[in-house]
């Protein structure tokens, strides 16, 4: 919904944000990391169905990735590396090194290979 340009319902619109993921991990009763890693899991599958395409990903990826870097500096909550969200940004960013027309099929190919190695 906000990279629709929806609003979400923190009041904020454009792009996740530190507050969006606080509001899902209270939700969803998980830790900061639960909720990165679950996160990462759920559009890397997305992504796999093809409901999700490589710019609304990689687009993500990076949003995210800048969230956890401010919870990572924040000196008053202690945030473990979330492992699994580091995997599907690690894709996207690897997809980013290559030639423009083999990014996909780069990103698809980290991807399936992160999603064939969870525990089932």
């Amino acid at each position: 919904m906000l990279y629709d340009g929806g609003v979400s319902r923190t009041g904020w619109g454009g792009c996740v944000r530190k507050e969006d993921v606080l509001l899902w991990a209270k939700e969803s009763d998980l830790s900061i990391e639960e909720t990165f890693d679950q996160i990462a899991v759920l559009l890397s599958r997305g992504y796999m169905d093809r409901d999700f395409d490589w710019d609304f990903c990689d687009a993500a990826a990076n949003d995210l990735f800048g969230v956890l870097m401010e919870f990572c500096t924040d000196r008053s909550r202690k945030v473990e590396e979330p492992k699994q969200f580091w995997k599907f940004y690690l894709a996207f960013d690897y997809s980013e090194t290559v030639a423009e027309e083999n990014a996909e099929e780069a990103a698809r190919t980290e991807i399936s290979e992160f999603l064939a190695a969870l525990p089932q």
